[in-house]
């Protein structure tokens, strides 16, 4: 997902699915486009999603480059947590099904 042109990640959003339900996380998209470690993954939770779902404890399981975008995939405190980075016609939560179950 790094060889994107700039233009391309216009048509992109950030989606988070945890508890079954979909929810918009804005964010600067490139930080997890171009993250590729864990340490950069687990950090990113920390600066955006941490506060906002107010959790005590994470774990990356792993990230994806996937057609139409790429996924994030945390357990935190003992359930699932997906974030997408996907075009806007695709669905996370199907994206999200191929690797959480």
């Amino acid at each position: 997902m790094k060889n994107l042109p700039e233009a391309e990640t216009s048509f992109l959003k950030t989606t988070i699915v945890y508890r079954d339900q979909e929810k918009p996380l804005v964010c600067d998209i490139d930080d997890f486009l171009d993250c590729e470690t864990s340490e950069c993954a687990l950090e990113l939770f920390d600066l955006y999603i941490k506060e906002e779902l107010e959790v005590v404890n994470r774990v990356l399981i792993g990230f994806y480059d996937t057609k139409g975008g790429k996924i994030f995939i945390y357990r935190v405190d003992d359930e699932i947590l997906c974030l997408c980075i996907h075009r806007v016609d695709v669905s996370c939560k199907a994206m999200c099904r191929d690797y959480v179950e």
